[in-house]
């Protein structure tokens, strides 16, 4: 039990720094981004993304090691005073699309919270003017692809797509269930050396 919750306390950490780590905002739309956004031009709405979503695969190239470990993030609508000190932040910087009453809060609790911008599938994240990393201006670009009601995934465009996430609403979908979504969608690479989430119970 303690070799799980120094394990469990560790992969944290190093969540938490490849996180801080992979926020790299931009002022001016890169050539990477500019290719996101052509390749991921279908519609994912904003009303779509609301509630929480509870991050279950993650799939790259460097092998599975499934965790019990839980990440969730949760989507709502700004305020109106939200909605101001994010256009007062951004008001130099020249968006991909604008601050408008459309967008929603990407709420990751102690990680990072920001908002989301647009209603195609690759959408501007800007971060929130509170956050610990608030000296960071610029944006990234992030993608997030509709499956089905239950299912979407994410991926950030400056990491080209090598590193993607299969969220879910339910995290207690059964494995049957998410192996089947897992090969029915083309755009997860790496189908076979995806690492499991939300696998048991952390102590």
């Amino acid at each position: 039990m303690k070799v799980n919750f120094f394990y469990s306390s560790l992969l944290k950490y190093v969540i938490w720094l490849t996180a801080f780590k992979t926020i790299v905002t931009e002022l001016v739309l890169s050539d990477v981004n500019k290719d996101c956004i052509a390749k991921n031009n279908g519609t994912t709405s904003n009303d779509y993304l609301l509630g929480t979503w509870f991050k279950i695969y993650q799939f790259h190239h460097l092998g599975p090691y499934p965790t019990c470990s839980c990440l969730n993030v949760t989507f709502n609508r700004p305020t109106n005073e939200e909605i101001r000190s994010y256009r007062e932040k951004y008001n130099s910087v020249d968006l991909p699309n604008n601050i408008g009453e459309d967008a929603v809060v990407v709420d990751r609790k102690f990680y990072t919270k920001g908002l989301l911008l647009g209603n195609s599938e690759a959408k501007t994240y800007i971060l929130d003017s509170h956050s610990a990393i608030r000296l960071l201006e610029g944006y990234e670009v992030h993608v997030y692809k509709r499956i089905n009601n239950k299912y979407m995934l994410f991926w950030q465009c400056c990491l080209r797509g090598h590193v993607k996430w299969l969220l879910t609403r339910d995290q207690n979908s059964s494995e049957a269930e998410m192996q089947q979504i897992i090969r029915d969608t083309p755009e997860i690479t790496h189908k076979n050396t995806g690492v499991r989430y939300c696998n048991g119970t952390c102590y």
